[in-house]
Protein backbone atom coordinates (compact mmCIF):
# COMPACT_ATOMS: atom_id res chain seq x y z
CA UNK A 1 0.00 0.00 0.00
CA UNK A 2 1.35 3.43 -0.89
CA UNK A 3 0.42 7.01 -1.67
CA UNK A 4 2.60 9.59 -3.45
CA UNK A 5 4.84 10.43 -0.48
CA UNK A 6 4.50 7.43 1.86
CA UNK A 7 4.47 3.66 1.61
CA UNK A 8 3.57 0.78 3.89
CA UNK A 9 5.70 -2.35 3.82
CA UNK A 10 4.74 -5.65 5.40
CA UNK A 11 7.58 -7.39 7.24
CA UNK A 12 7.70 -11.02 6.10
CA UNK A 13 8.45 -13.96 8.38
CA UNK A 14 11.88 -14.61 6.88
CA UNK A 15 12.91 -10.97 7.36
CA UNK A 16 11.87 -11.09 11.01
CA UNK A 17 13.53 -14.46 11.49
CA UNK A 18 16.83 -13.08 10.21
CA UNK A 19 16.91 -10.65 13.16
CA UNK A 20 16.57 -13.41 15.78
CA UNK A 21 19.67 -14.80 17.48
CA UNK A 22 18.67 -18.41 18.04
CA UNK A 23 20.02 -20.31 21.04
CA UNK A 24 19.50 -23.94 22.01
CA UNK A 25 17.17 -24.37 24.97
CA UNK A 26 15.68 -20.87 24.63
CA UNK A 27 12.72 -19.41 22.78
CA UNK A 28 12.75 -15.78 21.66
CA UNK A 29 9.74 -13.54 21.03
CA UNK A 30 10.58 -13.53 17.35
CA UNK A 31 9.82 -17.27 17.33
CA UNK A 32 6.30 -17.05 18.79
CA UNK A 33 4.76 -14.16 16.83
CA UNK A 34 1.27 -14.44 15.42
CA UNK A 35 1.45 -15.16 11.70
CA UNK A 36 -1.61 -13.00 11.03
CA UNK A 37 -3.05 -10.15 13.08
CA UNK A 38 -6.52 -11.56 12.47
CA UNK A 39 -5.66 -14.72 14.45
CA UNK A 40 -7.92 -15.14 17.46
CA UNK A 41 -4.99 -15.33 19.91
CA UNK A 42 -3.40 -12.14 18.59
CA UNK A 43 -4.01 -9.19 20.89
CA UNK A 44 -1.27 -6.66 20.01
CA UNK A 45 -0.24 -5.45 16.55
CA UNK A 46 3.10 -3.66 16.24
CA UNK A 47 3.48 -0.90 13.66
CA UNK A 48 6.62 1.09 12.94
CA UNK A 49 6.46 4.65 11.64
CA UNK A 50 9.83 5.64 10.25
CA UNK A 51 9.55 9.38 9.67
CA UNK A 52 10.74 12.61 11.21
CA UNK A 53 8.88 15.10 9.05
CA UNK A 54 6.51 15.85 11.95
CA UNK A 55 9.29 16.94 14.33
CA UNK A 56 11.06 18.83 11.53
CA UNK A 57 7.78 20.59 10.67
CA UNK A 58 7.78 21.69 14.32
CA UNK A 59 11.37 22.99 14.10
CA UNK A 60 12.61 19.91 15.96
CA UNK A 61 15.53 17.54 15.41
CA UNK A 62 15.66 14.77 12.81
CA UNK A 63 16.15 11.14 13.76
CA UNK A 64 12.70 9.88 14.82
CA UNK A 65 12.67 7.79 11.65
CA UNK A 66 15.30 5.53 13.28
CA UNK A 67 13.41 4.48 16.42
CA UNK A 68 11.67 1.45 14.91
CA UNK A 69 14.85 -0.01 13.42
CA UNK A 70 16.58 0.31 16.81
CA UNK A 71 13.64 -1.31 18.58
CA UNK A 72 12.71 -4.29 16.44
CA UNK A 73 15.76 -6.62 16.76
CA UNK A 74 15.97 -5.92 20.49
CA UNK A 75 12.31 -6.81 20.93
CA UNK A 76 12.45 -9.95 18.79
CA UNK A 77 15.33 -11.28 20.88
CA UNK A 78 13.59 -10.95 24.24
CA UNK A 79 12.80 -14.25 25.93
CA UNK A 80 9.43 -15.87 25.24
CA UNK A 81 8.71 -17.27 28.68
CA UNK A 82 5.81 -17.61 31.13
CA UNK A 83 5.16 -13.86 31.04
CA UNK A 84 4.20 -13.85 27.35
CA UNK A 85 1.27 -15.56 25.66
CA UNK A 86 2.54 -17.19 22.44
CA UNK A 87 0.88 -15.80 19.35
CA UNK A 88 -0.40 -12.70 21.14
CA UNK A 89 1.77 -10.29 19.12
CA UNK A 90 1.97 -9.67 15.39
CA UNK A 91 4.47 -7.41 13.61
CA UNK A 92 2.36 -5.65 11.00
CA UNK A 93 5.04 -3.67 9.15
CA UNK A 94 6.35 -0.16 8.74
CA UNK A 95 5.41 3.17 7.19
CA UNK A 96 8.20 5.07 5.41
CA UNK A 97 8.41 8.35 3.51
CA UNK A 98 9.00 7.76 -0.18
CA UNK A 99 11.95 10.17 -0.04
CA UNK A 100 13.09 10.50 3.60
CA UNK A 101 16.14 12.64 2.79
CA UNK A 102 14.34 15.26 0.73
CA UNK A 103 15.05 18.87 1.75
CA UNK A 104 11.61 20.41 2.25
CA UNK A 105 10.51 23.82 3.44
CA UNK A 106 8.25 24.13 6.47
CA UNK A 107 5.05 24.60 4.47
CA UNK A 108 5.71 21.43 2.47
CA UNK A 109 6.62 19.47 5.59
CA UNK A 110 3.30 20.40 7.14
CA UNK A 111 1.45 19.38 4.00
CA UNK A 112 3.23 16.02 4.14
CA UNK A 113 2.15 15.57 7.77
CA UNK A 114 -1.49 16.01 6.74
CA UNK A 115 -0.95 13.36 4.07
CA UNK A 116 0.65 11.07 6.64
CA UNK A 117 -2.30 11.62 9.01
CA UNK A 118 -4.66 10.05 6.49
CA UNK A 119 -2.25 7.21 5.70
CA UNK A 120 -1.78 6.26 9.35
CA UNK A 121 -5.54 6.42 9.91
CA UNK A 122 -6.17 4.03 7.01
CA UNK A 123 -3.48 1.65 8.26
CA UNK A 124 -4.60 1.31 11.89
CA UNK A 125 -8.37 1.56 11.45
CA UNK A 126 -8.95 -2.09 10.39
CA UNK A 127 -6.77 -3.29 13.28
CA UNK A 128 -8.80 -1.34 15.85
CA UNK A 129 -12.07 -2.37 14.21
CA UNK A 130 -11.03 -5.99 14.72
CA UNK A 131 -10.59 -5.39 18.45
CA UNK A 132 -6.78 -5.57 18.40
CA UNK A 133 -4.50 -3.04 20.12
CA UNK A 134 -2.04 -1.27 17.81
CA UNK A 135 1.30 -0.54 19.49
CA UNK A 136 2.80 2.20 17.33
CA UNK A 137 6.54 2.83 17.61
CA UNK A 138 8.76 5.53 16.13
CA UNK A 139 8.09 8.67 14.17
CA UNK A 140 6.98 11.99 15.59
CA UNK A 141 4.18 12.81 18.01
CA UNK A 142 2.23 14.12 15.03
CA UNK A 143 1.00 10.53 14.58
CA UNK A 144 -1.06 10.75 17.76
CA UNK A 145 -3.70 12.71 15.85
CA UNK A 146 -4.65 9.99 13.33
CA UNK A 147 -4.50 7.35 16.08
CA UNK A 148 -6.96 9.41 18.15
CA UNK A 149 -9.17 9.85 15.08
CA UNK A 150 -9.17 6.09 14.46
CA UNK A 151 -10.05 5.31 18.08
CA UNK A 152 -12.84 7.88 18.05
CA UNK A 153 -14.26 6.47 14.84
CA UNK A 154 -14.22 2.88 16.13
CA UNK A 155 -15.77 3.79 19.49
CA UNK A 156 -18.31 6.13 17.93
CA UNK A 157 -17.53 9.07 20.22
CA UNK A 158 -14.74 11.34 21.43
CA UNK A 159 -12.04 9.55 23.41
CA UNK A 160 -10.00 10.05 26.56
CA UNK A 161 -6.24 10.40 26.07
CA UNK A 162 -3.41 10.24 28.61
CA UNK A 163 0.11 11.38 27.78
CA UNK A 164 3.44 11.24 29.62
CA UNK A 165 5.35 14.10 28.03
CA UNK A 166 7.41 17.20 28.87
CA UNK A 167 5.38 19.06 26.21
CA UNK A 168 1.59 19.29 26.07
CA UNK A 169 1.67 19.39 22.24
CA UNK A 170 -1.21 21.86 22.22
CA UNK A 171 0.36 24.42 19.91
CA UNK A 172 -1.81 26.54 17.67
CA UNK A 173 -3.59 25.10 14.65
CA UNK A 174 -1.02 26.47 12.21
CA UNK A 175 -0.69 23.41 9.96
CA UNK A 176 0.04 19.91 11.18
CA UNK A 177 3.26 18.99 12.98
CA UNK A 178 4.44 17.07 16.05
CA UNK A 179 3.51 19.87 18.45
CA UNK A 180 -0.23 20.16 17.88
CA UNK A 181 -1.80 16.70 17.70
CA UNK A 182 -3.79 17.23 20.90
CA UNK A 183 -4.97 20.77 20.17
CA UNK A 184 -6.21 19.53 16.79
CA UNK A 185 -7.85 16.56 18.51
CA UNK A 186 -9.59 18.76 21.09
CA UNK A 187 -10.74 21.49 18.71
CA UNK A 188 -11.98 19.01 16.09
CA UNK A 189 -13.98 17.04 18.68
CA UNK A 190 -12.03 13.76 18.71
CA UNK A 191 -10.82 14.14 22.31
CA UNK A 192 -13.26 14.22 25.23
CA UNK A 193 -10.71 14.46 28.04
CA UNK A 194 -6.96 14.98 27.73
CA UNK A 195 -4.52 14.43 30.59
CA UNK A 196 -0.77 15.02 30.42
CA UNK A 197 1.72 14.15 33.16
CA UNK A 198 5.22 15.50 33.91
CA UNK A 199 5.21 18.69 31.84
CA UNK A 200 8.32 20.84 31.98
CA UNK A 201 7.40 24.34 33.10
CA UNK A 202 10.06 25.98 30.95
CA UNK A 203 9.12 24.09 27.79
CA UNK A 204 5.45 25.05 27.42
CA UNK A 205 4.47 28.51 26.26
CA UNK A 206 1.98 30.69 28.07
CA UNK A 207 -0.37 30.22 25.11
CA UNK A 208 -0.24 26.43 25.62
CA UNK A 209 -0.83 26.77 29.35
CA UNK A 210 -3.80 29.01 28.66
CA UNK A 211 -5.16 26.56 26.09
CA UNK A 212 -5.03 23.80 28.70
CA UNK A 213 -6.85 26.00 31.21
CA UNK A 214 -9.49 26.93 28.65
CA UNK A 215 -10.14 23.30 27.66
CA UNK A 216 -9.93 21.70 31.12
CA UNK A 217 -6.83 19.66 30.34
CA UNK A 218 -5.66 17.78 33.41
CA UNK A 219 -1.92 18.37 33.73
CA UNK A 220 0.93 17.96 36.17
CA UNK A 221 4.51 19.25 36.21
CA UNK A 222 7.74 17.34 36.61
CA UNK A 223 9.00 19.98 39.06
CA UNK A 224 6.36 18.79 41.52
CA UNK A 225 7.75 15.26 41.33
CA UNK A 226 11.26 16.46 42.11
CA UNK A 227 9.96 17.80 45.41
CA UNK A 228 7.86 14.70 46.16
CA UNK A 229 9.11 11.60 44.29
CA UNK A 230 6.04 9.51 45.17
CA UNK A 231 3.58 12.10 43.95
CA UNK A 232 3.69 10.83 40.38
CA UNK A 233 2.61 7.34 41.49
CA UNK A 234 -0.21 8.72 43.64
CA UNK A 235 -1.56 11.05 40.96
CA UNK A 236 -1.36 8.44 38.21
CA UNK A 237 -3.03 5.83 40.42
CA UNK A 238 -5.87 8.23 41.23
CA UNK A 239 -6.28 9.22 37.59
CA UNK A 240 -6.40 5.65 36.27
CA UNK A 241 -8.81 4.51 38.98
CA UNK A 242 -11.19 7.45 38.54
CA UNK A 243 -12.97 6.08 35.46
CA UNK A 244 -13.49 2.89 33.47
CA UNK A 245 -13.80 4.49 30.02
CA UNK A 246 -11.39 3.54 27.20
CA UNK A 247 -8.04 5.32 27.50
CA UNK A 248 -5.72 6.05 24.58
CA UNK A 249 -2.12 5.79 25.82
CA UNK A 250 0.67 8.13 24.72
CA UNK A 251 4.27 8.09 25.97
CA UNK A 252 6.67 10.58 24.38
CA UNK A 253 10.23 9.30 24.65
CA UNK A 254 11.31 12.93 25.20
CA UNK A 255 10.08 12.54 28.78
CA UNK A 256 12.88 10.11 29.68
CA UNK A 257 16.07 11.67 31.00
CA UNK A 258 19.04 11.41 28.59
CA UNK A 259 17.00 9.47 26.05
CA UNK A 260 18.15 10.18 22.47
CA UNK A 261 15.00 11.86 21.19
CA UNK A 262 13.65 14.70 19.09
CA UNK A 263 13.74 17.03 22.11
CA UNK A 264 16.57 15.52 24.18
CA UNK A 265 16.67 16.64 27.82
CA UNK A 266 19.20 16.02 30.62
CA UNK A 267 16.36 16.42 33.14
CA UNK A 268 13.20 14.37 33.37
CA UNK A 269 11.63 11.06 34.28
CA UNK A 270 13.73 7.91 34.46
CA UNK A 271 12.95 4.84 32.39
CA UNK A 272 11.54 3.00 35.40
CA UNK A 273 8.91 5.73 35.88
CA UNK A 274 7.91 5.46 32.22
CA UNK A 275 7.62 1.72 32.66
CA UNK A 276 5.48 2.19 35.77
CA UNK A 277 3.20 4.51 33.79
CA UNK A 278 2.55 1.82 31.18
CA UNK A 279 2.32 -1.05 33.66
CA UNK A 280 -0.14 0.86 35.86
CA UNK A 281 -2.44 1.66 32.95
CA UNK A 282 -2.21 -1.77 31.31
CA UNK A 283 -2.79 -3.39 34.69
CA UNK A 284 -6.09 -1.54 35.13
CA UNK A 285 -9.44 -2.73 33.74
CA UNK A 286 -9.74 0.32 31.45
CA UNK A 287 -9.90 -0.64 27.76
CA UNK A 288 -6.91 0.65 25.75
CA UNK A 289 -7.59 1.36 22.06
CA UNK A 290 -3.88 1.85 21.24
CA UNK A 291 -0.44 2.53 22.72
CA UNK A 292 1.87 5.09 21.07
CA UNK A 293 5.64 5.43 21.74
CA UNK A 294 6.99 8.21 19.49
CA UNK A 295 9.94 10.62 19.29
CA UNK A 296 12.93 8.37 20.06
CA UNK A 297 15.63 9.65 17.68
CA UNK A 298 18.86 7.65 17.70
CA UNK A 299 21.47 8.94 15.27
CA UNK A 300 24.52 6.82 16.24
CA UNK A 301 25.02 3.11 16.97
CA UNK A 302 25.41 3.76 20.71
CA UNK A 303 22.22 5.82 20.77
CA UNK A 304 20.51 3.03 18.86
CA UNK A 305 21.42 0.54 21.58
CA UNK A 306 19.94 2.79 24.26
CA UNK A 307 16.75 3.47 22.33
CA UNK A 308 16.31 -0.12 21.14
CA UNK A 309 16.56 -1.65 24.59
CA UNK A 310 14.42 1.06 26.21
CA UNK A 311 11.62 0.62 23.69
CA UNK A 312 11.85 -3.16 24.00
CA UNK A 313 11.39 -2.86 27.79
CA UNK A 314 8.39 -0.57 27.33
CA UNK A 315 6.65 -2.74 24.74
CA UNK A 316 7.29 -5.85 26.83
CA UNK A 317 5.55 -4.07 29.72
CA UNK A 318 2.55 -3.40 27.50
CA UNK A 319 2.14 -6.94 26.17
CA UNK A 320 2.99 -8.85 29.35
CA UNK A 321 0.85 -7.03 31.92
CA UNK A 322 -2.51 -7.51 30.20
CA UNK A 323 -2.55 -10.90 28.49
Amino acid sequence: MSIPNFRFRTLKADELSSMVSYRSGETKLGEVLAADWRDEACRYVLLGICEDIGPRANNGLAGARNGWDAFLPNFLNLQANRFITPGSVHVLGRIDPADPDAELDQATLRERVEELDEFVLRTVLPVMQAGKVPVVIGGGHNNAYPLIQAASRVLGHAVDVVNLDPHADCRQLEGRHSGNSFSYGIINGFIREYAVFALHRARNSEAILQFMDDHDVYHTFYAEYMMDPLRFHRELDEFVAAADTPLCVELDMDVIRHMPSSAFSPSGMVLEEARYYLRRIMGSPRPVPYVHLPEAAPNTPSQGRIVGKALAFLVHDVISVRR
